[in-house]
């Protein structure tokens, strides 16, 4: 019992142990870490921190990574300078993928058909690795019980599946 008890204080107590200038530190650097993403996605604009595709998905997480090292370490200078330089790489992709065919293929995946008139395309399916089981969940989230009440269904470029009631009468 007394291991248990040591792991779980150690698991709670910093390396160097508890000061008033760590806990300063480290609400400081939180502070100062939030204001530069305030800042970042104020001059960026609503799209910088938004998970459209893969691609802003995997920058969201880098950029979680990185104030996460911030605030955990000594290194706010370096951190910080790498999100700036992720959110500039982030604006010229995304830029670059709004103007540009070749941009888009490279930064983006297509969408998938997954239903289409009430029919699972199951080659799709497959090479898009979705299940039967989520396809399901996804159509009961949008109202529908039987795939045969589907027109279309899309796995969109940024992981969600979009789903079209077929028209009635």
């Amino acid at each position: 019992m007394e291991t248990l008890l040591d792991a779980a204080r150690d698991m709670v107590t910093p390396e160097t142990g508890w000061s008033a200038e760590l806990l300063l530190r480290t609400v400081l650097t939180t502070v100062v870490m939030f204001l530069a993403i305030v800042l970042l996605a104020r001059l960026f604009g609503t799209r910088t921190f938004a998970s459209f595709t893969t691609y802003d998905f995997l920058t969201n997480v880098a950029a979680g990574s990185l104030v996460a090292s911030a605030i955990l370490s000594d290194r706010m200078v370096e951190a910080t300078v790498g999100l700036v330089v992720l959110v500039v790489l982030q604006y010229a992709v995304s830029s670059a993928a709004a103007r540009s065919r070749a941009a888009r293929d490279v930064a983006d995946n297509d969408p998938v058909v997954l239903v289409q008139d009430g029919q699972v395309l199951a080659g799709p399916m497959r090479r898009a690795r979705v299940s039967r089981a989520i396809l399901d969940q996804h159509l009961r989230a949008s109202g529908l019980h039987r795939v045969e009440e589907v027109h279309l269904a899309v796995l969109e470029s940024g992981g969600s599946i979009s789903v079209l009631r077929r028209a009635t009468g």
